[in-house]
């Protein structure tokens, strides 16, 4: 590899995790659409937060009352982004079992704390089309994704982008790793996501003993988990040697995720580990998709 070429690759690398989401569309909302109104939130004010703990919080109107829970965060396992979060407002305004799908920009956050807010009106609580909790919609099909974006509007929804694959964020939290030769590597302690930006900034592993992290979780990119046809694991993509212990913590003992020299410890350790010949995550999803389709 010539030195010029590492220059562009480097510079490619930081644009991939520090990069900001592009300013949302001026497009109007098409007709019959409920476009979202009060504060969204933005990358400049939203907090990282762990998937983990976002599922099963409560969400709160703009009164502070509150409206139900996060039952599940839908993201794009490919593209590294976060759609939906899946909502239950258990007997609030007698909607009984039924779930619905929020884009996270509906959703906003207070100062420095993990609270979520969700700034809409009763009405439209109740006109939101919904599903039934014993029967989760594909969201890989347009069908119910498209009634969801139509309803909110082109601002709120999130774009379709190239190789999307969707899934639950509940279905990753344990999920197995295995290294490009069927052996145990670890499993997906967490997701760490950021509703403000859309995106999954990173995964935390926690690998097996013979990986030497002496028990340890460590933040790895997603770029380093893939998908085979062959296996219903996710695959480690990246060489031993090149993980750090330094970077790793203790699983009872998080750093706090938003104090700007650990993202900034954190951020160099995921441009390290960005695999950069090995097959990408989203080739990988294609044969997953091809498989099930």
């Amino acid at each position: 590899m010539t030195v010029p070429f590492q220059k562009h690759l480097i510079a490619a690398l930081f644009l991939t995790v520090f990069a900001l989401p592009a300013a949302r569309s001026a497009e109007p909302a098409k007709a019959g659409a409920m476009p979202l109104h009060g504060s969204s939130m933005t990358s400049q004010t939203s907090r990282d937060m762990r998937a983990s703990k976002l599922i099963g919080s409560d969400v709160r109107n703009a009164q502070d009352q509150n409206l139900g829970n996060i039952k599940d965060l839908i993201i794009d396992v490919t593209n590294d982004r976060v759609y939906y979060a899946i909502l239950s407002f258990g007997g609030f305004l007698g909607l009984g079992d039924k779930l619905f799908a929020y884009p996270v920009s509906a959703f906003r956050q207070v100062g420095n704390e993990d609270k979520v807010i969700l700034n809409i009106d009763e009405e439209r609580l109740k006109k939101a089309p919904g599903f039934d909790s014993k029967e989760y919609p594909d969201f890989n099909a347009p069908k119910y994704r498209s009634e969801v974006d139509g309803y909110f509007g082109p601002d709120a929804s999130v774009k379709p982008m190239k190789n999307q694959l969707l899934r639950r964020a509940s279905d990753w939290l344990g999920k197995d790793i295995n290294d490009r030769n069927g052996k145990d590597v670890g499993e997906v302690e967490d997701l760490v996501v950021n509703l403000g930006s859309g995106k999954i900034r990173y995964a935390i592993v926690e690998f097996d003993k013979s990986w030497s992290l002496n028990d340890k979780l460590l933040a790895v990119p997603m770029q380093a988990l893939r998908y085979t046809s062959a296996s219903k694991d996710l695959v480690w993509d990246i060489d031993k040697s090149r993980l750090d212990a330094k970077g790793a913590f203790d699983k009872n003992k998080w750093p706090d995720i938003n104090d700007p020299k650990t993202m900034a410890d954190i951020d160099r350790t995921l441009i390290v580990l960005v695999p950069v010949q090995s097959g990408s995550a989203a080739s990988g999803a294609e044969m997953q998709d091809k498989k099930q389709k």
